[in-house]
This record gives C-alpha cells, sequence and structure tokens, in this order.
C-alpha cells in the first residue's frame, strides 16, 4: 500500500491510500494533531515492525471510516465501550507516549515507564518495545517532520507500507 500525504496547506492535508490493485481511499485532514499522530504511528509501527497496527490495518483492507469511527453514542450511553484489540491497544499507548520523546523525553526513561505500567497490572511488555527501538522510532519521526516542513503546499510525500525496511522509509 502506498500512503501519499498531500500538503494543501499549512493548516489542511489529503491523506490519501493507493492499495494493490489501483483502489484509492482519500481524505482531507486538519494537519496540526492528525498529521503528528499519522506519523507516530508510522514511525513506532514501522521501526517495531508490527504489521497489525494502524497502517497495517488499513492495508488489509480497513477504511480509514473503519479505523475513525467514533462509539456510537447510544453505546456509551448505555456503558458500553468498544474493546480495541491488544496489539492496537500498545500501540496507542506507544505512539501517545511517544510524543514526549519528540519533546526531548528519554527512550529509556519511557521504556522504563511501560515495563512498570505493565508490572503493575501483571502483564508482559511486547518484545519490540526495547529502548533502541524507541530512539529509531524518534529519528524515523524527526525525518518525517522534516520531509513534510520541506513541503510546499500542492506537493506530496508517498511512504509504502510496509516500509521497504524497518530502518529505511521512502519518501518522494
Amino acid at each position: 500500500m502506498r500512503i501519499v500525504f498531500q500538503k494543501l496547506t499549512d493548516q489542511r492535508h489529503v491523506l490519501e491510500l493507493v492499495r494493490a490493485g489501483g483502489a484509492r481511499e482519500r481524505l482531507e485532514c486538519e494537519t496540526r494533531s492528525l498529521l503528528f499522530h499519522d506519523f507516530l504511528h508510522y514511525a513506532v509501527e514501522s521501526e517495531a515492525g508490527v504489521r497489525d497496527g494502524f497502517w497495517g490495518s488499513l492495508a488489509a483492507g480497513a477504511t480509514l471510516a473503519d479505523m475513525n469511527q467514533p462509539e456510537p453514542v447510544a453505546e456509551r450511553q448505555r456503558g458500553m465501550r468498544r474493546e480495541m484489540p491488544p496489539s492496537m491497544a500498545i500501540i496507542e499507548r506507544v505512539v501517545g507516549a511517544m510524543s514526549g520523546i519528540t519533546r526531548g523525553q528519554a527512550p529509556a526513561d519511557l521504556v522504563a515507564g511501560f515495563h512498570r505500567f505493565a508490572t503493575s497490572l501483571g502483564a508482559d511488555v511486547p518484545a519490540w518495545l526495547t529502548e533502541p527501538m524507541m530512539r529509531s522510532a524518534a529519528e524515523r519521526m524527526r525525518r518525517l517532520i522534516g520531509e513534510w516542513r520541506a513541503l510546499r503546499p500542492g506537493q506530496s510525500m508517498t511512504l509504502d507500507w510496509p516500509p521497504e525496511s524497518r530502518s529505511q522509509g521512502r519518501l518522494q
């Protein structure tokens, strides 16, 4: 699958998925928060080698609408919560925590925090959640943001999913 991010303005962008066989899905998005979050998912999932996260689910056939569908109000009011698959839940936690690394938090502190949290729940930390993975994800994130900032309105950047390698994404 190809992931195309097209800069419309500094505030808006288009996310387009080009699937095997040529099927396309396109969505105009607000850039300030959504682009950063999408890039964090790409950085974490690619460096961790995770293939069942956000981007892998899309590559497997889920639609952007499927992945972004909020819980219906009626379900929330009845106390019914949709359960996220465990692999997606840990990815979401790591992606959320990664924003701390992009603001200078040490990867070792973040990984140690995940271990403490998992221990308190009697759970395990995924084998891919390591300090070197977090460092390489932070570096990939820096490259993605730098590439994005260099684009002028109307220009695009393209990523492959799955990436060609864990440490090399292809930016165009």
